[in-house]
């Protein structure tokens, strides 16, 4: 049996979460590896049983990555388990940004590459970045890695004179929801003070107009979080707080936990979103719903129009596209659009399929 280490974003967030089922339901002969927090414990709805956790809250792993640290060298565990790898899939989204962490990940990823063999990044979105040397760092970086599969056409026109890098639709359009008439509006929230350059007033605002007015019309609301340490919990509470008791009673909440189905399940069952967080436009749009995006980075503009949307949308900087008649009259997605995205969002594990499925010894 094959072993592959996983490289994600294992935060409890549902998008990134989505990303780890998928691929271990993919592949159920696969053994797969991921570090994890304690809180992954929680983590339920994955149809296979080929992800060993790995937590490092032992007295002993966190003396070694507090040494490791010291000597600049994090994430030292991972250097040991990638040698014992077959490879290594990075799977993730906005897993690219260049900030205060940048050095970090790259040391970290260029120590992987070296002590294992074989990898592979799927899913990703590159930026935004700031220099020319972040960007050259990585176009050195990525030539050495087995296979890149970037989830839109902004970010391969960036690399796509290497033979190793494809582009492909996001992976959870490759989810198959229920197609249901719903029960209510899903609002997923972001806490702005989290990103930076978003004016957070006028986003609460503005949901607070919008909430107010689907209430009015007859309508329930239900908000939903999708990683509670990015603060989406704290936003749903802020939001909350703004809306009258009277409108209370039509109001509900959902915190993602770890719950994967659950989550899905609240989202099958909404007729439509108001999409703060990428994958609820996503996940949206693939669940056959009416999605009004609001976009906090170029990422989801990206992808809008690579998958040529026709509604509208908002953005941190116009917010005028969010109300109530902009979401009824935006499109939900067809059924040949949306079987054409998900065989299309299958085309990230395209090389991973290969290298799986050959025989012998690496």
């Amino acid at each position: 049996m094959k072993k592959i280490l996983i490289k994600a974003y294992a935060q409890l967030n549902l998008g990134d979460d989505l990303f780890i089922k998928l691929l271990c339901e993919r592949y159920k002969d696969v053994e797969f590896y991921l570090y994890v927090t304690e809180e992954y414990k929680n983590l339920k709805g994955i149809e296979s049983e080929n992800l060993k956790l790995l937590y490092s809250d032992s007295f002993q792993k966190k003396l070694i990555n507090k040494i490791g640290r010291k000597l600049g060298i994090a994430n030292v565990l991972e250097d040991k388990l990638c040698k014992e790898m077959d490879g290594v899939a990075n799977i993730g989204g906005s897993i690219f940004m260049e900030n205060d962490f940048s050095m970090e990940d790259f040391k970290i990823r260029e120590r992987n590459l070296k002590n294992g063999k074989n990898y592979f990044i799927m899913g990703a979105n590159f930026g935004p970045y700031k220099t020319e040397e972040y960007l050259n760092m990585y176009r050195e970086f990525f030539k050495k890695c087995k296979d890149i599969c970037f989830r839109d056409n902004y970010s391969y026109e960036l690399f796509k004179e290497l033979p190793n890098v494809r582009v492909g639709k996001d992976i959870v359009f490759s989810i198959k929801g229920e197609k249901k008439e719903g029960k209510y509006i899903l609002f997923s929230l972001i806490l702005p003070k989290k990103k930076s350059g978003l004016n957070e007033d006028q986003y609460f605002t503005n949901l607070k107009n919008l909430v107010f007015d689907l209430v009015k019309d007859g309508k329930k609301v239900k908000f939903i979080s999708f990683c509670s340490g990015e603060g989406d919990e704290e936003a749903i509470e802020k939001l909350s707080n703004m809306i009258p008791n009277e409108y209370q009673k039509n109001i509900s909440k959902y915190f993602y936990r770890g719950d994967l189905k659950e989550a899905l399940e609240v989202i099958e069952n909404s007729s439509a979103v108001v999409a703060t967080r990428f994958h609820a436009m996503i996940l949206g749009f693939a669940f056959g719903k009416k999605v009004l995006p609001i976009s906090y980075s170029n990422k989801m503009v990206n992808v809008l129009n690579d998958i040529d949307f026709k509604g509208k949308y908002a953005t941190f900087s116009n917010f005028k596209n969010l109300n109530m008649e902009v979401l009824n009259a935006n499109p939900r997605l067809s059924e040949e659009q949306l079987e054409s995205l998900a065989i299309d969002g299958e085309l990230h594990f395209k090389e991973l399929d290969k290298f799986l499925n050959e025989k012998g010894e690496l």
